[in-house]
């Protein structure tokens, strides 16, 4: 084979309708409950350490957001006896919080420990994690967390779960060990920490299973694949992948080894589904490269760029241009610098001494032509340094007529108005703006459909469970699984939560049980109440506000003593204020007095007067605001 291209094209060439070598089986029985429309959503608390806890480790206390654990009643027991079983905890309904279980005859290894950034209606959640109840109890029987790579929902929840899980052996590559480490480091938890670093085709013998470490293409360095080497068969999870045959900073993936495993055979493959919606292939990190570097040539004055903190690729691409056109780079934005730094350290990123600064005091006595700005905020976030920018807010920097900002990524669903609000305000400010619609300035790192239809021919595997996707992306996963041959009862589109058992022969079956799978929401360092109850309550606040009454009443009698305090937020209009008030003080104080003559106890005046406003606000306003009803005996 004469190059990389050629040998591609070749394995890609084979036609669809000759499907991949798959041993003949029978259907297997599938059953298992669909997931409910509304999951409870629980606030995440540390397990309590103790006796369970490793006595070796000193105790330390760490700081995290709020957790509460599901009951233990509430969580499903497996059987036991030897057998090779799969079950997500996270990331087969949503992207993001990517968390998967291999269970080898009771010997768990766990894949990733993610976080997911709060949809449209989390109102001030910071994120969500993985809900790993199931594993409670058997936290000793955890033999390896494995990451894939150092992207935040692979690695964000690790000062959250660590602790909860006991403190297992974690691998990953270098880079990727490194940003575990750092977020252990957040919260003074890595000398609690059992880390290892492995090397790309390197072999760990854990038990009866052995892991390997498998090179592919992300937009993060030492991105991997990992094979479980099993006593029922090799289990193959991609990761995030893309084939990219000409990537910039790293050797492409290890095309060779992914082959070496079809044509021994793999039991099951556990595929990236982000888009598998997209027909072709990915484009390379290279074409971007080109249109950077031709941008940053030809701006007159100072470039803005913003993208991803964690997207490390792209960062080496625009510093590297950064050393060629003789331009200073300033770096804006916490976690940018971190990673950045992270990245020279290990020899990810090259540059001169000197030449990657912080944004600060004398920055201004640079020419223009001669700096670059590297920043956070390409989402439209609106604490980040390119909103701040944008509304003349920022510290060190003042965007001016001249300015040429370049947004390298694209807008996340969700996140489009909030971009459109930083992009105008930047042209009010006189700077040229550019997105990825006028010009190509931004790739993905997952592949499309001949990336994955490529994976699939490689790997071969009997059995095909696609992941990392909402529902539609995976299902238009296993719909191209369908186009090279595999029958439904080898395609698994599992949910969170469901568990794919495994038979000596090879053939897989959907269990009856279900682990729980709720949303673990993490918010601030607070704690206490259920996640769903805050939740609600900051949604009712947000559209309709919240109205308070404060009752004083004689403690013997429990009489009023003067007519209702009312206090009111985000709910009443100044010209209808003395109108509402007057005539919703009546409404409590005939609420109260009747329901006094029935029951003088405060949980069942409190009720009737909350009852009695909600029915006066949806009459009189066609608003319903949280009542807050606030009974005070003297």
């Amino acid at each position: 084979m004469k190059s990389v291209h050629e040998w591609v094209k070749k394995v890609m060439a084979s036609p669809l309708a000759s499907p991949p070598i798959l041993p003949k089986t029978s259907p297997a029985p599938e059953s298992a409950p669909s997931r409910s429309e509304q999951k409870p959503r629980q606030e995440f608390r540390p397990a309590p350490t103790g006796a369970s806890a490793r006595p070796q480790r000193p105790q330390q206390p760490f700081r995290t957001g709020s957790v509460k654990i599901m009951p233990k009643q509430q969580v499903v027991p497996l059987s036991q006896g030897k057998s090779l079983r799969i079950y997500p905890l996270g990331g087969f309904e949503e992207v993001g919080r990517n968390c998967l279980v291999v269970d080898v005859d009771s010997d768990l290894f766990i894949i990733d420990l993610g976080l997911q950034f709060p949809e449209e209606d989390m109102p001030g959640i910071d994120y969500l994690i993985p809900d790993t109840s199931a594993l409670r109890g058997r936290e000793h029987c955890i033999k390896a967390v494995i990451f894939t790579h150092g992207h935040l929902d692979h690695i964000g929840a690790v000062q959250h779960l660590l602790p909860v899980l006991h403190f297992p052996p974690c691998y990953g590559t270098k880079l990727t060990m490194a940003f575990v480490k750092k977020r252990l480091d957040e919260e003074k938890l890595t000398s609690r920490a059992n880390l290892h670093t492995a090397e790309f085709g390197a072999k760990i013998q854990i038990g009866s299973t052995t892991i390997e470490f498998l090179r592919v293409t992300h937009s993060i360095p030492d991105s991997a694949a990992v094979a479980l080497h099993t006593p029922y068969g090799t289990v193959v999870h991609t990761g995030d992948f893309k084939f990219d045959l000409t990537p910039m900073n790293e050797p492409p993936a290890d095309f060779q080894r992914l082959a070496e495993l079809g044509d021994k055979g793999v039991l099951a493959i556990i595929a990236d589904s982000t888009n598998a919606t997209k027909p072709g292939n990915a484009l390379s990190e290279k074409a971007i490269s080109g249109t950077l570097f031709n941008l940053m040539r030809d701006a007159k004055g100072r470039l803005i760029v913003s993208t991803f903190s964690s997207l490390l690729n792209r960062l080496a691409q625009v510093i590297e241009h950064a050393k060629t056109l003789n331009r200073k780079v300033y770096v804006s934005g916490r976690s940018m610098e971190e990673n950045i730094e992270i990245a020279v350290n290990l020899g990810y990123i090259q540059v001169p001494r000197g030449m990657i600064r912080k944004v600060g005091p004398g920055m201004e006595k640079i020419p223009d032509r001669e700096v670059v700005i590297l920043t956070t905020g390409s989402q439209g976030e609106e604490r980040a340094s390119l909103a701040r920018m944008g509304l003349g807010t920022h510290q060190h920097v003042r965007v001016k007529k001249g300015d040429t900002v370049i947004l390298s990524s694209n807008p996340i669903l969700g996140n489009e108005r909030a971009v459109a609000k930083v992009v105008n305000n930047l042209n009010l400010l006189g700077a040229h703006v550019l997105t990825n619609q006028e010009l190509a300035l931004h790739t993905t790192g997952h592949g499309y459909q001949n990336d994955i239809l490529l994976m699939h021919r490689l790997v071969r595997a009997k059995h095909v469970i696609p992941e990392h996707g909402e529902p539609y992306m995976r299902a238009a996963h296993g719909d191209l699984a369908r186009s090279i041959g595999y029958p439904d009862n080898q395609i698994h589109l599992l949910t969170n939560g469901e568990i794919l058992e495994f038979d000596p022969q090879g053939n897989a079956r959907r269990s009856k049980t279900k682990f729980p799978a709720n949303d673990i929401i993490i918010d601030g360092r607070s704690s206490g109440a259920e996640g769903q109850r805050i939740l609600d309550d900051r949604k009712i606040m947000n559209n309709a506000g919240i109205f308070v009454a404060i009752l004083k009443v004689y403690a013997e009698s429990m009489r009023l003593v003067s007519d209702p305090l009312i206090l009111s937020r985000g709910f009443i209009y100044g010209t209808e204020q003395n109108v509402i008030n007057k005539e919703a003080t009546a409404a409590i104080r005939k609420a109260y007095e009747e329901a006094l003559l029935r029951d003088k106890s405060i949980a069942a005046l409190k009720r009737e007067v909350t009852g009695a406003l909600f029915r006066f606000f949806r009459h009189k306003l066609e608003r319903e605001p949280m009542v807050m009803p606030i009974i005070i005996e003297v």
